[in-house]
Order: C-alpha cells, then sequence, then structure tokens
C-alpha cells in the first residue's frame, strides 16, 4: 500500500481532501474506495495549516500503517489509548471502565460535560468508524476535538461494541459524503468480496481495476507445512507484499517461525498479536515481505497477495456480522486472494457457504 499523488486521486477523493479545514467531515466509503489514504491525506493537509491533530482508528496495526504512510510525522493513536490519556491528563484518574477495554462513555461525558471541558485539540481524524463505539463519537464531537474528520463503512464493522452509521450522524456529525469507486480490488477479487456483502447499508464499489487474470481460489493444505509451501512460493516467485491471515495467537506465532525457516535469511516475515512482545510499529507493511497476523488487527490493511486461514468463525455465515467480517477480509486483497481450508478441514455447510466455481477455483 501506498499513499497516492494528489494527481492521481479521483474527483470524488479530492473533494475529500480539500474539504473547508474549519468545518467537520464525515466519509462512507467501501472497501478499496481509499478512506485509509485520505485520511492520511487529509490529516497531512491540515498540518501544513498548522492544526493540531491526532489521526485515530481501531487497532494498534493500523495506527502503524497511518504513520508509515506519512513517514511516521503523523500522530496516530488507537480509541483506547488516545481517550485513556485525555482522561488522565484532565482528571489525573484512570477512564471509567465497565469492563477491560469497555468504556463507561456515560460517565466519562458526565465528566467532561461537569468540568465544562472545552477542546483544546483542533482536528481528530478517525479512520474505521465504524469498529468504534458509538458512545465514543458522542464524546468526541463535543470533547474531543474542534472539529472532526470521520471515514467508515458500516458493512465492513467487525466489532460487537461498533457504531452505525446513523449513531455517527445522530453523534452530531453532517451528512456523509459518500465515495463510490473501488480501486483496490481486481474484478475477480472483489466479486467474491461482494458474494458476501449482504447487508448493503453501503452500495457495492464501483470496481475501477480491470481482470487481472487470477481467479481466487480455495486451497486444502493439511498441515501448517503445506500452507508455509504454497505462501513461500509465492513470495520467491512474486516477491510481494503477503498477509496470512489466521484465527489463533499460536497459530501466528508457529507459521512466522516456519516461514522464517523456509525462506532466506534476511527476508521480511513479521508477526503481530495484540498484547504480544512486537510493537505494531515495527512491522514494515509497506515493504516487501510476509506480515503473518489475526483477522482482527487485518482491519484497514491491504496486501498484494491475501491468504486467509480464518473462515471456520464466520462459516456459514448465519449472521449479518459473519457476512461482514468475510466481506472485509476478502477485500484485503489487491491481485490474489486465497481461501485456506485446512490444516483443519471445514465442513460440507461451510464450504456450501463459500462462492461458487465460476467465482472461486476449487
Amino acid at each position: 500500500m501506498k499513499l497516492p499523488k494528489l494527481d492521481d486521486l479521483a474527483d470524488e477523493q479530492m473533494v475529500v481532501y480539500e474539504h473547508e479545514p474549519e468545518k467537520s467531515l464525515f466519509v462512507v466509503g467501501p472497501p478499496g474506495s481509499g478512506k485509509t489514504s485520505l485520511a492520511v491525506l487529509r490529516a497531512k493537509f491540515l498540518r501544513e495549516l498548522d492544526k493540531q491533530l491526532v489521526l485515530v482508528t481501531r487497532n494498534k496495526m493500523l495506527a502503524a500503517l497511518a504513520g508509515q504512510l506519512d513517514g511516521e510525522a503523523l500522530v496516530a493513536k488507537t480509541m483506547s489509548a488516545f481517550i485513556a490519556k485525555t482522561y488522565y491528563d484532565r482528571f489525573a484518574r484512570n477512564v471509567p471502565e465497565l469492563s477491560p477495554y469497555v468504556y463507561d462513555w456515560d460517565t466519562i461525558i458526565g465528566d467532561f460535560a461537569a468540568a465544562e471541558v472545552v477542546p483544546t485539540l483542533e482536528h481528530l481524524v478517525i479512520d474505521e468508524g465504524q469498529n468504534l463505539p458509538a458512545g465514543f463519537f458522542r464524546w468526541a464531537v463535543r470533547f474531543g476535538a474542534q472539529t472532526l474528520t470521520i471515514f467508515a463503512d458500516e458493512d465492513q464493522t467487525t466489532d460487537s461494541l461498533r457504531a452505525s452509521l446513523q449513531d455517527i450522524f445522530d453523534a452530531g456529525m453532517p451528512l456523509p459524503i459518500r465515495l463510490q469507486a473501488n480501486h483496490r480490488n481486481t474484478a475477480e477479487i472483489a466479486a467474491v468480496a461482494e458474494h458476501f456483502h449482504r447487508s448493503q447499508v453501503l452500495p457495492p464499489g464501483i470496481v475501477q481495476r480491470r481482470r487481472g487474470g487470477e481467479i481466487p481460489r480455495l486451497v486444502q493444505p493439511r498441515s501448517w507445512d503445506e500452507l508455509v509451501a504454497l505462501v513461500a512460493t509465492r513470495f520467491q516467485n512474486r516477491a510481494q507484499a503477503i498477509g496470512v491471515i489466521v484465527y489463533r495467537r499460536d497459530d501466528v506465532l508457529q507459521l512466522q517461525e516456519k516461514l522464517v525457516g523456509a525462506l532466506p535469511p534476511g527476508t521480511r516475515i513479521d508477526a503481530y498479536v495484540n498484547g504480544g512482545k512486537g510493537a505494531a510499529e515495527d512491522i514494515r507493511l509497506l515493504d516487501t515481505g510476509i506480515t503473518v497476523l489475526s483477522s482482527e488487527s487485518v482491519i484497514g490493511l491491504e496486501f498484494h497477495a491475501v491468504y486467509l486461514q480464518d473462515l471456520d468463525r464466520s462459516l456459514p455465515c448465519n449472521s449479518t456480522e459473519a457476512f461482514r467480517r468475510m466481506y472485509m477480509l476478502c477485500a484485503r486483497a489487491r491481485d490474489n486472494l486465497t481461501l485456506v481450508d485446512g490444516p483443519f478441514a471445514l465442513s460440507a455447510s461451510q464450504i456450501a457457504d463459500l462462492p461458487g466455481p465460476t467465482l472461486l477455483a476449487r
């Protein structure tokens, strides 16, 4: 993923970039519409006007990517880190929680209101806003910053404490600007992602890329070693940025270890697990190499090729949340998408929920 040049922005993207700096902005759009890139470009634009700002998002990996896209000059934080520090700086005590990382927004808002807080931060840029709780937006509009820019797509929400687009609007944001084009996925990958696009709060993105020639496929490795061989072969042949998405923390670390053993020394093979030893900021997502991570950490990211092994939790898709999760995960791939049935085999009912062989080679 690279930050586009201004000359490469589509007209609908330039409308977002050039929006008046003194006014709040709400942007919605499908996968591949450039929301994360525009969040960073918007932040750069505001910073060039000497605006004090922070970019806020759901997870550490996306915050790290935002910093890397901007040459690490951008202050990017997770929502949890941002609200914890802001509350402590104001009241010299820990932010109220209902449970770990589940915040008591009514109490937080009441505390700021009682203290008659007037925000000093000039601007908040919020990416992947659909994965942040509604209470955060009720607080942020009043007390977080003087103006806000929010990017969201309700159809890609993965968090149970999510905000709907209506929640964000009701918090006091203006009517949203809607991005319509998908600039990321090949037509073949977009078709697989759209198979899972069932809620359709937003219409499907208008795919801008032509067919790429690689039909997404379902593979059936019966061991982690077989999956490692597939990923290693792809990397050696293509030297791309590859994402391998698995479920369990132990699987992430095991795959990294096996890939290190399968590829030449010096190959970038990073792994990220929430709460692990490695820092998200140390993973060079923009560089050629392999990143192994969980579904929760992949929100907002993209890779040339994706191996999606974490299928069992969503298939068969018996809920809106499961469809939304599969839609988001498949859309992470730019050029190649491989769904992985293994090393623990999916059931017949799970396989039946996948696209047919016209869209997904078997």
